[in-house]
């Protein structure tokens, strides 16, 4: 064990890495707080009333049950909301929802309100990079965190979104959060370590992930992973029955809890309201818990089915293009090498995917590097965390190009964290290869 002296020496190294690396992830953010609005920034902005019924306890409001309300997801509006309120700038109405946006995908307030609505969102984005060095560090080391952040944070995709006011951010930075609870307490749990913080890091996974849920659906990826997590620690050889059932217990926890915390800050799933309601409305209201999840769920099946038909050049209709767009695109153009700026009306470009000759060969090495220091923890008697990464980036990579709907930047954010950090597992083995001569083995001695 480290010394007392040793530990607060360590923890305090930590805290300045985790300091430096979120002054800088604010300042690359923050400088694209002023760029050109996107138009649906203005979907979220013109909603964003809705953190007014929220935090004003209108919890059966019938506008929870508009259209608006199951669109999109509520914990954007309830961030652009608090942070419209903070500046003391003009709300948004349900009628500037209806008309600015869905009739015409028009802007509400000006130049202010963007700019206000950007800001929760850069502060977000800021917690994903903080949120990557901790996943970092506990797979192997540090070193390992320091550069994945640094490579997500430089990332044009998660660059781009870092300040938009829209939800893909949002939504990835809880998923890294909760990653991050969910493999710490998978760690402790595998290594014989008990106690309170056997139930409070899965709890606290839970609320990350259900942080996630609310701003998209993606954030089940969260639960996925730490279910796969949960399953291959249960089908392990020679772990101990408590240490299997505390890391089963954990990943069931941290699931109710997310869930919970979706219905909870969610009042479209519970709404009831008590005036006399349009006929559409009265059809919603009288849905139980299970129908509206479903409702929810089918909606957000409709739009990319709705999407497909009004933009065919995007469209993905078989596996093989889904594929060939993930591979193309999103080790291409989404990679580190590619544009700040991509077109996708152009499926395959050279001038946009070419990084993807230098970016595909080092996150391979890296997900090789993570199975070997995951063998090579196991056969140690540590917590293979090597091998957490390996089974993060393969679920991840399989969901998304299993699901992929459209050749659409958003739908491949998700790879985006998980490849950085088995690029930066690839840059410490080369690292410590040239520099060290330490072997390819995945960790260093």
């Amino acid at each position: 064990m480290l010394s007392p002296d040793k530990h607060h020496q360590n923890s305090h190294s930590r805290a300045w890495k985790v300091g430096a690396i979120a002054c800088a992830a604010v300042a690359v953010f923050a400088s694209g707080l002023y760029a050109e609005s996107f138009v649906d920034e203005y979907a979220y902005i013109t909603q964003s009333y809705y953190a007014d019924l929220f935090f004003g306890g209108k919890f059966n409001d019938p506008a929870w049950l508009d259209f608006p309300a199951y669109d999109l997801p509520p914990l954007p509006k309830y961030l652009i909301g608090l942070s419209l309120r903070s500046c003391q700038l003009p709300m948004p109405l349900p009628v500037n929802a209806a008309q600015n946006w869905y009739q015409n995908y028009g802007h509400f307030g000006n130049s202010a309100t963007l700019t206000a609505a950007r800001v929760p969102i850069i502060f977000v984005g800021v917690l994903g990079c903080i949120a990557i060095f901790a996943c970092g560090a506990l797979i192997k080391d540090d070193r390992v965190g320091a550069i994945a952040a640094i490579l997500l944070m430089l990332n044009p995709l998660y660059r781009l979104h870092a300040h938009r006011a829209m939800s893909d951010v949002p939504s990835e930075a809880f998923i890294l959060v909760a990653l991050w609870l969910g493999l710490w307490a998978w760690r402790r749990a595998w290594s014989g370590r008990f106690g309170v913080a056997s139930f409070l890091l899965p709890l606290l996974a839970g609320l990350a992930a259900g942080l996630s849920l609310l701003s998209k659906f993606s954030g089940f990826l969260a639960l996925m992973v730490i279910g796969v997590w949960s399953g291959a620690a249960v089908f392990t050889p020679g772990l101990s029955l408590p240490r299997k059932l505390t890391i089963a217990a954990g990943a069931i926890v941290t699931s109710i809890v997310a869930l919970a915390l979706f219905v909870a800050l969610n009042p479209f799933m519970t709404a009831r309201p008590r005036e006399d309601l349009p006929a559409e409305l009265q059809a919603c209201a009288k849905l139980d818990l299970g129908q509206r999840f479903r409702k929810l769920v089918d909606h957000r099946f409709d739009v990319s089915n709705g999407q497909k038909i009004h933009f065919p050049h995007n469209a993905l209709n078989d596996l093989g293009e889904k594929f060939k767009v993930f591979v193309v695109q999103g080790f291409g153009r989404f990679g580190p090498f590619g544009p700040s700026n991509s077109n996708s009306r152009v499926r395959y470009d050279i001038r946009q995917d070419w990084g993807l000759i230098v970016w595909g060969p080092l996150v391979l090495t890296g997900l090789v590097q993570s199975f070997r220091l995951g063998r090579r923890q196991f056969r140690a008697g540590e917590a293979p965390t090597g091998a957490t990464l390996t089974l993060w980036a393969a679920l991840t990579w399989m969901v998304v190009t299993l699901y992929l709907p459209m050749a659409w930047d958003r739908y491949l954010m998700p790879p985006q964290s998980v490849n950085a950090l088995l690029a930066a597992l690839a840059i410490s083995s080369i690292y410590d290869r040239v520099v060290h001569h330490i072997p390819l083995i995945g960790t260093r001695t």
